[in-house]
């Protein structure tokens, strides 16, 4: 019998990871013996800080190349023979903004059992957390760097929430944080609400709703902080 692919979901902070994760999560991680992640060194790291109690050295951690050039076979081979295997995710939850997908396709296409553990996503504590509309929305990864397009794609964002009362999402890296809410600010109408929720399960987390006027208003305090940012201009529809 082939052994299960268990996605194991990682911390969005270094606030005590355990406390974010179920019990019977904890419990499924800590008899896995065999990972794969995108880096070992982290995944390593982030088993230590859960208390992973079998030790580091009897731990196998196969790295997941970013480029598409893996092995799925080979990083899956414990699940060949039998043994549980673990995806684990730089931050959050395996193939949600992850680039584990690729290999949760192919434990499919292999009859490997696939085994979501429940963990914390960034994307769905920012869009919990909003106001905006839960019903209906859609994740769009990392708009575009440069000045004008970015500019058209906020645009075309904030026109399809307004016709189809969808609230959309994206992230940023951090360090481009205060650069994409100066677009934000300037290309949307002033209506339209903006949710920026930053370093999610961190003691410094913060999430506020506001309208583009609103937020010209206010100050701005999540320089290179972990972000997710969400724009709605629909209306809620009974």
């Amino acid at each position: 019998m082939k052994g299960r692919l268990l996605l194991v979901p990682a911390a969005l902070s270094e606030n005590n990871p355990s406390s974010f994760l179920a019990f019977a999560t904890l419990r499924e991680i800590h008899e896995l013996k065999h990972f794969v992640a995108e880096r070992a060194k982290t995944a390593r790291q982030y088993l230590k800080s859960i208390e992973h109690p079998i030790p580091m050295a009897e731990i196998s951690v196969s790295e997941l190349n970013k480029h598409g050039e893996d092995d799925f076979r080979l990083l899956l081979q414990p699940c060949f023979e039998g043994h549980d295997c673990g995806l684990i995710s730089e931050a959050g939850v395996p193939g949600v903004a992850d680039p584990g997908g690729e290999i949760v396709r192919y434990a499919h296409q292999y009859s490997i059992e696939v085994v979501p553990l429940v963990g914390p996503s960034s994307l769905l504590l920012a869009l919990m957390a909003s106001g905006m509309n839960g019903q209906r929305f859609s994740f769009h990864g990392y708009l575009a760097k440069d000045e004008s397009e970015l500019a058209r794609q906020l645009k075309e964002l904030e026109a399809e929430s307004t016709r189809n009362s969808m609230t959309q999402m994206f992230i940023e890296t951090p360090y481009r944080n205060l650069k994409m809410m100066d677009a934000l600010l300037k290309t949307l109408n002033p209506q339209t609400e903006v949710c920026v929720a930053s370093n999610l399960c961190a003691s410094d987390q913060k999430i506020e709703t506001k309208t583009v006027a609103e937020w010209k208003k206010s100050k701005i305090n999540f320089d290179r902080k972990p972000s997710v940012f969400l724009i709605f201009s629909g209306k809620f529809r009974s």
